[in-house]
């Protein structure tokens, strides 16, 4: 049932909603299939709209004519729920000034633009003014938060991009991933047992691969008239309305598996926003849901579904229809490649047991430039050395060091840790889901619904009305415990790599 606003204030969320469609339709189009040439006018425009959104969401006698009509509204209603998010979301916008939230905007289509063209050509000093100057923007900006105390300026991203999260609940769950982690990653590398995921890295056309998505997105179950997928450099999925997924993916051609995960992973934030309250639409509960609790579900669906066993079985036949040279791979073998655990470089290329150190190397680095000490000449290098010391590899190239991630570029910061954090919540989702769904036997029987219906009932439907910690201790009967996480890593690679747990 539709929630039930104001005239004034049903039509202030339709105005909002309308400016963020045309933004969110002209991004998905910028990186998927514009020219290059025209992107610099795009974002200007984008710019342009961004600038009248703030100026009618952040209109004074809009925003006390919205205080007045929260304290009419029932106690403990979505509606009054609703209201309330967007007045925590106003306090800071209302401290700013227009000028700063253009000359923000600005940057961040710079930024985006400029790390493009960087990473192609690895070159990280040509866009190292433009993240030092978007960083800075960035930082003054949340400075407004009412939330600021003065000292607290990284715990301000964090909690906007996962609520009640600081850097404090952070460094205590990083903590439980440094002690527990890299001892098993470092007898895997002293082990004896050697995957051999060559077969992965030939060769393929793009054309096959796109073939073969096709057929993965089939047994996914999506939904052609819901979900659409395109191509980008770094994957992404824009939300444009419950009935309007955009979902890409990137195709490499020896680098078969990536293109199969990514496009998992992004349908798993997909199916979240497909099947939040649709009564939601529009409004802060769907608008607000954390990026931990977003992430939760697609790293849900890229690594306890995508990287299963079960998983593969049931798309094997097809795989060796479209691609012959899996014929002598067995399905044993297919999957232990596939979760082949080795230090690598690149985050989004990264097996599930390595992949948190990715992100307590960025979450080291974000410390610093949210408390200002951050030395932007030295970045590549400072990035280079944490990679060396958590995973013992270093970059050749910006390309493939300090440059990979798009996020900085849009000024994200106090993202990357609720990947982390996301693949900690779907790791005790995943346990709580085992305990009343075959999951193994559903997946073999290509019953994927059986497991999107679960989602939908018992975490997706909530959207921003619940924060995902709440979510997991609702489902799993108990407080958020990073240790589920942890034991289902040390579980998986001890079987997998046959090394006896201490």
């Amino acid at each position: 049932m539709k929630l039930q606003f104001e005239p004034f204030y049903q039509e202030y969320l339709d105005v909002l909603a309308a400016y963020d469609l045309a933004s969110a339709t002209m991004y998905t189009d910028q990186w998927t299939v514009a020219p290059k040439g025209g992107i610099p006018n795009s974002s200007a425009k984008m710019a342009t709209l961004s600038k009248l959104a703030f100026k009618v969401e952040n209109d004074p006698e809009t925003v006390e004519k919205i205080k007045a009509y929260y304290q009419t509204l029932p106690e403990g209603s979505l509606e009054q729920k609703e209201v309330k998010m967007r007045l925590d979301e106003l306090a800071l916008s209302q401290n700013a000034s227009i000028e700063e939230f253009e000359a923000l905007t600005k940057a961040r289509n710079e930024a985006e633009y400029q790390w493009h063209q960087a990473k192609e050509n690895s070159d990280y000093a040509a866009f190292k003014p433009y993240l030092k100057d978007l960083m800075e923007k960035s930082i003054a900006y949340q400075k407004h938060s009412p939330k600021f105390t003065g000292n607290n300026i990284y715990d301000v991203f964090l909690d906007a991009y996962e609520p009640e999260m600081n850097e404090e609940k952070y460094d205590a769950f990083f903590q439980v991933i440094k002690e527990e982690l890299p001892p098993l990653i470092q007898k895997i590398q002293k082990s004896g047992k050697k995957i051999d995921d060559q077969a992965l890295r030939e060769e393929f056309a793009i054309e096959r691969q796109e073939k073969f998505m096709n057929t993965i997105m089939d047994y996914l179950q999506v939904d052609p008239d819901r979900v659409s997928l395109g191509t980008t450099e770094h994957p992404f999925t824009n939300f444009l309305s419950h009935n309007d997924m955009r979902i890409t993916t990137h195709y490499y051609p020896n680098r078969f598996l990536s293109a199969i995960l990514s496009t998992v992973h992004e349908y798993g934030h997909a199916l979240y926003g497909l099947q939040m309250n649709e009564a939601f639409e529009g409004t802060m509960l769907n608008h607000g849901v954390g990026s931990a609790a977003h992430e939760s579900q697609s790293r849900f669906l890229e690594n306890h579904i995508g990287r299963s066993k079960a998983f593969w079985e049931a798309n094997y036949p097809a795989l060796v229809e479209q691609f012959p040279e899996f014929e002598n791979v067995s399905v044993d073998e297919l999957v232990d490649m596939i979760n082949l655990s080795k230090p690598d470089l690149i985050r989004t290329e990264a097996d599930e047991l390595t992949y948190p150190l990715h992100i307590l190397i960025r979450y080291e680095l974000e410390k610093k430039i949210a408390n200002g000490e951050m030395d932007y000449d030295t970045l590549p290098e400072q990035w280079a050395d944490l990679y060396e010391k958590y995973l013992g590899v270093r970059p050749k190239t910006d390309a493939e060091g300090v440059l990979q991630d798009v996020h900085w570029s849009n000024g994200y910061l106090g993202y990357f840790p609720t990947y982390a954090l996301g693949s900690a919540y779907a790791a005790q989702i995943f346990a709580a889901m085992q305990k009343q769904i075959d999951v193994e036997q559903v997946l073999k029987e290509g019953k994927m619904e059986v497991i999107t219906n679960w989602l939908k009932d018992n975490v997706h439907h909530y959207a921003g009305s619940k924060t995902m910690a709440e979510i997991v201790e609702l489902v799993s009967g108990e407080p958020f415990d990073p240790h589920y996480y942890v034991n289902y890593l040390k579980d998986k690679y001890s079987k997998l790599y046959q090394i006896q747990e201490d």
